[in-house]
């Protein structure tokens, strides 16, 4: 479906949402505190709110409709648990096994998920209390994209229109999703928005501590579209919780060297060091 806003290009794509399934995430207090009771999916409620919010913005009713209904969560997990069972099937220790979930929705409010096994994430990094980079930690190489990328929907919004993203692993080198690299993007004014499948976190003592970018989410007014980034669920989590705070920063301010979390839906927080400006 074309979106009516200006800005973002024509073109046909769907909105998503990735995370983790886990058993052991029913053991998570923190985990039960977001979905209101104890839960095998990470954040679940939070994935939902976020493609709702992502729906209001393209105008998209009938999938507005859909995720707003009461029974909305209850119509996810269905579909997410029948994703799961399909690779779980042939599992044999199913309490240890994870897999990562794909939640998408069509404009028409078709709602399916998408699913494939996964190492378990241990509750440390999904559900950490301090930013402090442990010794221990190996960090995943980060790159600055060596190229802008120009902010639209369809960077601010989580959708399968991906092709600015892969642009810009291809410019660093990535070549898969199990290489621990990470390329951080940045718009033409030279602001960082976030990396290629993650939210990012700059440590800034001037600011406060760890800092993000600005995103739409984070003025609800609609006056101010922030620097060209997602809101992902992890950040939701980090900023409610006081461990981090929106702050925007320059390319130009990035040093080699620097450690700089990463985190999403499906790894949680993983610990990087900017290796290339």
């Amino acid at each position: 479906m074309a979106s009516s806003n200006p800005e973002t290009p024509e073109t046909s794509f769907d909105l998503f949402s990735s995370l983790q399934f886990s058993p052991t995430l029913t053991a998570s207090p923190e985990n039960t505190a977001v979905c209101g009771k104890p839960c095998p999916y990470y954040m679940l409620d939070y994935h939902r709110d976020r493609i709702l919010y992502a729906a209001h913005n393209f105008g998209w009713q009938e999938a507005v409709t859909v995720l707003e209904a009461s029974n909305s969560l209850d119509l996810i997990k269905e579909k997410c648990s029948d994703a799961v069972d399909g690779v779980l099937v042939k599992v044999e220790d199913k309490d240890a096994a994870a897999v990562r979930l794909r939640i998408l929705i069509s404009p028409s409010g078709s709602l399916t998920a998408e699913a494939n096994l996964i190492s378990q994430v241990p509750l440390t990094s999904l559900f950490p209390t301090s930013l402090t980079p442990p010794e221990s930690l190996v960090p995943w190489s980060v790159h600055l994209d060596t190229l802008p990328t120009p902010p639209t929907d369809l960077t601010r919004y989580k959708t399968t229109s991906r092709t600015h993203y892969n642009d810009s692993r291809v410019r660093a080198s990535i070549n898969s999703f199990l290489e621990t690299k990470e390329v951080i993007l940045w718009n033409p004014e030279g602001w960082i928005m976030e990396g290629s499948i993650t939210n990012v976190y700059f440590y800034r003592e001037d600011k406060g501590g760890w800092i993000t970018p600005s995103t739409p989410m984070d003025d609800l007014t609609g006056q101010r579209k922030g620097k060209g980034g997602t809101a992902g669920t992890v950040r939701r989590w980090l900023i409610e919780k006081g461990m981090v705070r929106v702050g925007d920063l320059k390319k130009g301010e990035v040093q080699v060297g620097e450690f700089v979390w990463l985190s999403n839906g499906v790894k949680g927080l993983v610990l990087g060091k900017i290796v290339s400006v």
